[in-house]
């Protein structure tokens, strides 16, 4: 993203204030400066010139958000300071037309970029405990904007997806499977609840709304948080416990002394308030859901709401403590066939208190650490009742509830330019309660499936309690002027699984080698482990025991390059052996519905081994106001059943996703679109006297999957503020994308049964309009 001249769009960056306070005083300090420049991001310094009037004008692609001050320049005009800066990175500046233009040097003969004669700094390298090694990672920062992988609070909120929501975001990424209905998405293969979500340096617990039909929203407000970091693959030692993905995120800080926040759309009603004073900060946020104000009450009352907290205090100039609590709750009604004579729906009250305090130290220059204490409190009850005579009469009372304690400590020791470690442990000990009980008659081609029961009653409870714990070391080394080598080593263990002994070991390496300035190479090779959480025993399929943890190898190779044309590509293939696969429950033909262990087409999936593989290849760029991207992933994914390999049931091979955003001074437009292969199903078959069985499953094919969103918004400058309007529709186009398979017999024309096959579909056109007040 190129950014233009005029200061208006960063005025909403109050952090910046700060930053130009420290850099006017620059000039003004004899030969110590007063306040060090080095360590600090080098967007941030431009970015703060740009507030303060200077005409700076940059690319993202050109300078990168991971680029720090290296050496503390020497005093001067901003000019000069930022020619500073840029130098170690190969960068300059140019004035044209009145703007200090941000461009690469001229190469020397030897093609690397010429420094100028009185730097002091002799080649191009970044502190080691800044440098990214491991591969799959996609840097998010609040202080981009635009691209596929750079997904900030701004980008989030005008990005065409449903709610604004930063998890839901996620689908855009190559890799990514998802069928626009669940916030949450399939990384690389794997099953949705192998990601996990860390909100300031703690693992969030289940933070999703409407969770016992398909978490359609997450429980975390766009707006609170200052952006999204995201691994797909090939994450460091530190983050344990999940096997494929991860998302970090931190709330959002200011320099000012209040912001405020009022937002209301079809979707929530929010509001934000955040401020700070002197050594004091604080950030509240609170939304309310409002479907049940806007559907038809005969189809339920999706009726939710969240809050988030924090308070920072900083106790010392090398200490920071603060206070964080997320509440969620929902009283969900949600109701599939409205007539009495088939009345088919669920309730589902949920109640997820979360709270955490954190403290983090700088010891000295060389030793930091970061510690955090926990506490989850978390129920749920789900009652469900269906009263179709035709096909199934059953209901369902399930209730859980979990209370967890945590503590977790790290440690970073960076003695010089080129060593670090990082070591540290985490101790979780929880107290789960499950009840569960439900019961079923079939009817109709229900009660025809060959082998199953004509009645299902279950009553089933548990108690687990016991710990998790954790411990890891990690090393990182810069062996030459371009490569950079981290090594580590990850130890887990469970004690509420009344298993003997299932820890587990993770050994991981990462590589990064950077040819030239334009060109970073980086490859991952580990092991990964995940265990069944306390909070997620299959009772509802009358399993009262956990499994033992789950196992992923990970090979990743990965090219990122930087080209001359304001642009960027990257190419990453990726390989994931998957072992010891924990058993898992499907529903063969309709995976909506509403009490789908109850359900006849339910199956048990024993998979021996499974294995995803592929390619993805991305590109952006910046053409004027107008910013594209797109991606494109050929992936495989497998399981391995009795000998047969098997695709999973969210097996994609081709997808594709892809957009672009226009932006002036007061207007903005999106569009988004996702298309990829259908997923695979299984049809039913009946035999010569009426019953029926599933077909070979997955054997065949869903129609291709395409959705197309557009986001249009316009910015007032109001007496007090601004206020954004905006109308978004997601899947613009209306199109039928097929989900599911609804089975019947109907009556022939000789008077004979005759099997049909229905369809269902995911998410139709959805129109939302919304404004947002900031002040």
């Amino acid at each position: 993203m190129t950014k233009e001249s005029s200061t208006s769009a960063i005025a909403t960056k109050p952090r910046y204030l700060l930053l130009i306070l420290l850099l006017y005083s620059v000039p003004l300090v004899a030969e110590d400066l007063a306040v060090p420049l080095r360590g600090q991001s080098v967007i941030d310094i431009v970015e703060a010139y740009r507030v303060a009037g200077e005409p700076f004008a940059y690319s993202t692609n050109l300078l990168n958000p991971e680029y720090i001050v290296v050496d503390e320049p020497l005093p001067g005009a901003p000019f000069d300071i930022v020619s500073q800066i840029l130098a170690p990175y190969g960068l300059t500046l140019k004035t044209e037309a009145g703007v200090y233009l941000v461009i690469r040097q001229a190469a020397t003969r030897a093609g690397r970029p010429a420094v100028p004669r009185d730097s002091t700094q002799t080649r191009t390298e970044d502190p080691l405990e800044t440098v990214i090694v491991s591969a799959s990672r996609y840097a998010v920062s609040r202080d981009i904007s635009g691209s596929r992988v750079s997904i900030d609070r701004r980008s989030i909120q005008n990005l065409p997806d449903i709610g604004e929501d930063p998890i839901r975001v996620t689908q855009r990424l190559p890799g990514a499977a998802a069928s626009g209905a669940s916030a949450i998405a399939h990384f690389r293969g794997g099953e949705k609840n192998e990601i996990g979500i860390m909100l300031n340096g703690q693992w969030l617990f289940d933070p999703f709304h409407i969770r016992d039909y398909q978490s359609i929203f997450s429980a975390i407000d766009a707006r609170a948080i200052e952006g999204v970091e995201i691994y797909t693959g090939g994450f460091p030692v530190r983050f344990g416990d999940r096997m494929s993905g991860l998302v970090l995120m931190d709330s959002l800080e200011t320099e000012q002394t209040t912001h405020h926040e009022i937002g209301v759309s079809v979707f929530n009603t929010s509001m934000l308030t955040t401020g700070k004073t002197g050594n004091r900060s604080w950030l509240v946020s609170a939304r309310r859901g409002n479907l049940d104000l806007v559907i038809d009450p005969k189809f339920g009352r999706p009726s939710y709401f969240d809050v988030f907290a924090e308070f920072t205090l900083a106790v010392s100039p090398r200490a920071r403590f603060s206070v964080n609590a997320l509440y969620a709750e929902d009283a969900v009604d949600v109701v599939l066939e409205t007539e009495p004579a088939e009345r088919d729906q669920i309730s589902s009250d949920t109640r997820n208190a979360q709270i955490w305090i954190r403290l983090q130290n700088r010891w000295s220059d060389t030793l930091s650490s970061s510690t955090v204490l926990s506490l989850v409190d978390y129920d749920n009850l789900r009652l469900g009742l269906a009263n179709d005579t035709e096909k199934m009469v059953a209901a369902v009372d399930d209730y859980r509830e979990v209370q967890q304690f945590g503590f977790r400590q790290e440690w970073l020791w960076s003695p010089s330019d080129v060593h670090s470690m990082q070591w540290g442990f985490d101790i979780a000990n929880g107290d789960a309660h499950y009840r569960y009980e439900g019961a079923a008659e079939y009817f109709g081609l229900q009660a025809r499936y060959l082998n199953q029961p004509l009645t299902r009653t279950r009553l089933s409870a548990a108690h687990p309690k016991g710990g998790s714990y954790a411990m890891f070391v990690s090393d990182r080394w810069r062996i030459s002027d371009n490569t950079t080598l981290e090594w580590g080593l990850r130890w887990d263990d469970q004690t509420y699984t009344g298993l003997g002994s299932d820890s587990q070991l993770s050994p991981r390496l990462s590589i990064l080698y950077r040819p030239g300035t334009e060109t970073e190479l980086r490859a991952s090779v580990g092991r990964y482990f995940q265990s069944q959480p306390i909070q997620s025993l299959q009772i509802e399929d009358d399993i009262t025991s956990f499994w033992p943890a789950q196992r992923a190898d990970h090979v990743i190779l990965g090219l990122r390059r930087q080209l001359q044309n304001d642009s960027s590509i990257r190419v990453e293939v990726f390989h994931k052996d998957i072992g010891r696969v924990r058993p898992r429950f499907e529903n063969l033909f309709d995976p909506l519905g509403l009490m789908p262990e109850l359900q006849q087409d339910r199956v048990r999936l024993d998979p021996d081994s499974a294995r995803a593989w592929g390619a993805e290849i991305s590109a952006d760029r910046r053409v004027g106001n107008i910013n594209w991207w797109g991606s494109y992933t050929w992936s495989e994914v497998t399981d391995s059943i009795n000998g047969k390999n098997v695709p999973r049931s969210w097996d994609q091979r081709h997808s594709v996703h892809g957009g672009f955003d226009w932006r002036s001074e007061a207007w903005s437009f999106a569009v988004a679109t996702s298309i990829h292969s259908g997923w695979p199903t299984t049809v039913l078959d009946v035999d010569d006297l009426g019953f029926v069985a599933p077909a070979e499953r997955n054997a065949e094919q869903h129609g291709l999957y395409a959705s197309l969103d557009l986001r249009l918004s316009r910015e007032f400058k109001v007496p007090r503020g601004s206020l954004l309007a905006f109308v978004e529709i997601s899947n613009a186009l209306n199109r039928r994308n097929e989900c599911c398979l609804d089975w019947d017999f109907e009556e022939n024309a000789a008077g004979g049964e005759l099997l049909e096959r229905g369809q269902d579909y995911w998410m139709p056109l959805l129109p939302a309009i919304g404004v947002l007040w900031e002040f």
